[in-house]
């Protein structure tokens, strides 16, 4: 019998979670059963591409105690402390988190992923990569070898991060941007969308171009 799954969040990254867990229905891959979403901006019983808000965020351990499973989808790009605060307050139980990882993508036998996590069609994971809790991979993202993803990161569409690559906690690369091997990007950041990083960029900060310079600071 399929899980159920909740999405926490809505429009946005919560369609696109949603319209995975539904492809891979049809193709057969069945662990996982779409039952709804939990929002705080629209009322109980609004439809979110054809799937009820069954709540909001502060119910989460209620549903857990009646056999559901979650998915964060929550994304407030340059806010990551306001993301990780709010995530934590929620107390989401860890053994109720999906990791769903569409056929269409490769993950390494020896990558690891933490619950929660979520690979979207056409991505790559090199071996020995670790993505942790919560994290997210947009479609046809490259994530090399031996990387090193923190919790609650987000991987928009189209971006490579090369090898031996260190990524602090909630911190986003943007659509199509590239990190070049080695590098450390710290806990909170943003590199921009196209962007090319060449050196390290330290927590809290954004970071734009090609090659990516400061940008400015992060203030929550």
């Amino acid at each position: 019998m399929s899980k159920k799954v909740i999405i926490i969040g809505g429009e946005g990254n919560g369609g696109v979670i949603a319209s995975a867990i539904i492809d891979m229905n049809k193709k057969g891959y069945k662990e996982y059963e779409l039952a709804g979403y939990l929002n705080d901006y629209e009322k109980i019983g609004f439809l979110i591409h054809e799937y009820p808000v069954l709540g909001k965020l502060n119910q989460v351990n209620e549903f857990a105690e009646d056999g559901y499973y979650f998915m964060w989808a929550v994304h407030m790009i340059g806010h990551g402390k306001k993301r990780h605060n709010l995530y934590y307050s929620l107390n989401i139980p860890e053994d109720r988190l999906a990791t769903i990882v569409h056929p269409n993508s490769f993950v390494a036998d020896n990558a690891v992923l933490e619950p929660g996590v979520f690979v979207m069609a056409n991505s790559y994971i090199g071996p020995g990569t670790i993505i942790r809790k919560g994290t997210l991979v947009m479609a046809n993202c490259v994530v090399g070898h031996n990387d090193d993803i923190g919790e609650l990161c987000h991987l928009s569409a189209g971006c490579i991060v090369g090898s031996y690559i260190n990524i602090g906690k909630v911190s986003d690369i943007g659509l199509g941007a590239t990190v070049l091997e080695k590098r450390k990007i710290g806990d909170y950041s943003v590199l921009g969308a196209n962007s090319l990083l060449t050196k390290d960029m330290g927590d809290s900060v954004i970071y734009v171009g090609s090659p990516a310079k400061l940008h400015r600071t992060i203030e929550e």
